[in-house]
């Protein structure tokens, strides 16, 4: 049987147990067991498991509360974790194959901590010290995985605070599990709570409207944190045990990352644009709203055909009028209330065709059992707007020439979330992303490209707002508004919108 399914979870936030961790062993080991046992199951077509961060959480303690060794957290859960543990097991049946990528929770996590994990026959689990872990198949797939923290404001390794790599978003969950301890009843935990897992049980979504003039402000991570101290009711000044030992506090945290707005803008090119997608980055924090956007930014920069996340706990198949393919894995710590309709999610990638399927584990009967789950689509706008993007691929894989661009391409209205490549070689296709800005325009490129021999090709692209039409020129094109269903050759979709145009040589 051919070893053609790549198996990826995340998400699963295993502490020690105590009352604030959301996953408790004793109701989510179960679940988790039972994807592990998929794996072991079909081991003959799995040729990896990529454990896509946040399997260890720590973060999710009392402030008064040392976050635990790594070591700690496997002993705790021997279950899982023992040298006759499931992960051990699925070691095994994999010969080896599991990659673990971090996230934010478990962003501390090393090579040598993953080696504390037994295995009878000496496999170790494979610690990618990259942020994206690629894949390439045997046909030639490019497949991009990552936690999704990366992309976000608040939970992105920091490395220029004092604190280095640790986040502002470690604080926030850390007043969280201030709040949590104090009204926990005995031998209550969060898992028995509402809201918890999915991701912390406060809802930051109120904070979105206002982002924009944050930003503008330059408030917007001192705004944030004066609403969590607000919601958990945790003094500025209470101490909060770090894992090295130190104490900082909320008020500490509001200096430590005073110039982590500024230093987003900056890493984004600055202005008004830089304004903007840092925006996105938080509200992809605070709402999950934009995660998409960055997903397939990044899949387009890296020249991927698939990207896969974790991190917003959210399942999701596919970005609606996607420019890549893209699959959130969702998460493995639903609080009990909350199941269902929350559920316990992986992802099933296809390397042959670069298809993904999202499944569920579901308890029926006192057994669980694996079982399709009907992911939604995602989205790279908000809900509010509409997308005019012009994403253009040029295909050269039948052409003879290089071509060079001779000059920056243009952006009449919108601006490059990914900008035509430099060169364009024979036996290529690439893609960018021209997408409009804030306003009535929607957008109008172009790009001028040189052949071998002294030949030009100009690229026309638009997608206007209003009652002008789509347009494009400079080759052989298809056009599209969905990028699945293609009009003929030479044939410009006028209407709609966004627009896809296919230049082929």
């Amino acid at each position: 049987m051919a070893k053609n399914k790549i198996v990826v979870l995340s998400d699963v936030h295993i502490g020690t147990n105590v009352p604030t961790n959301w996953y408790q062993k004793s109701f989510h080991e179960p679940y988790l067991s039972a994807i592990l046992d998929y794996v072991i199951d079909n081991a003959d077509s799995i040729q990896e498991l990529i454990l896509l961060g946040d399997l260890f959480d720590f973060w999710t303690y009392p402030p008064n509360f040392t976050p635990p060794a790594t070591v700690d957290i496997i002993n705790a859960n021997p279950n899982i974790f023992g040298a006759t543990g499931k992960l051990s097991q699925a070691l095994t049946a994999l010969q080896g194959n599991v990659t673990y990528v971090n996230g934010n929770h478990d962003m501390n996590v090393t090579q040598t901590d993953l080696n504390n994990i037994q295995n009878s026959a000496n496999y170790k689990i494979k610690y990618c010290s990259d942020t994206i872990y690629y894949v390439t198949s045997s046909n030639g797939q490019k497949m991009a995985f990552t936690h999704g923290n990366i992309f976000t404001m608040f939970n992105a390794p920091d490395l220029q605070s004092s604190l280095s790599p640790l986040p502002v978003g470690h604080f926030v969950t850390r007043a969280i599990g201030y709040m949590l301890n104090n009204t926990l009843t005995p031998g209550q935990t969060v898992a028995d709570l509402s809201g918890q897992g999915n991701p912390n049980g406060i809802d930051l979504s109120g904070l979105v409207s206002s982002v924009s003039s944050l930003i503008t402000s330059g408030n917007l991570v001192s705004a944030v944190l004066d609403y969590i101290i607000k919601v958990t009711g945790i003094p500025e000044n209470e101490p909060i045990i770090l894992a090295n030992g130190q104490t900082k506090t909320m008020a500490d945290a509001k200096q430590i990352y005073s110039g982590l707005q500024d230093q987003w803008i900056a890493d984004w090119g600055g202005g008004t644009n830089g304004e903007m997608i840092t925006g996105k980055s938080a509200i992809a924090d605070l709402s999950g709203t934009y995660i998409a956007w960055f997903a397939q930014q990044s899949a387009l920069e890296s020249n991927s055909n698939l990207i896969v996340l974790g991190h917003t706990h959210a399942p999701k198949l596919g970005i609606t009028n996607g420019f890549v393919q893209y699959v959130n894995d969702g998460f493995e710590c639903p609080s009990s209330p909350d199941v269902p309709p929350q559920t316990f999610t992986f992802a099933v990638i296809d390397t042959d065709t670069c298809q993904s399927n999202v499944c569920q584990v579901i308890k029926q009967n006192n057994s669980y059992q694996i079982v399709p789950f009907a992911a939604p689509l995602d989205s790279v706008i908000s809900s509010m707007s509409m997308d005019y993007s012009c994403y253009v691929s040029i295909d050269n894989t039948q052409g003879k020439s290089t071509l060079t661009l001779t000059k920056p391409a243009t952006n009449e209205h919108g601006y490059y979330v990914v900008s035509p490549p430099q060169q364009i070689n024979p036996g290529e296709q690439v893609k960018f992303w021209l997408q409009d800005a804030p306003g009535l325009y929607g957008t109008e490129g172009s790009a001028v490209y040189s052949q071998v021999g002294g030949n030009s090709l100009t690229f026309d692209y638009a997608c206007p707002t209003g009652l002008s039409s789509n347009s494009c020129s400079g080759a052989n094109f298809y056009t599209s508004n969905d990028g699945v269903n293609w009009g003929q050759l030479n044939q410009v979709k006028k209407s709609g919108h966004p627009f896809f145009v296919k230049f082929v040589l």
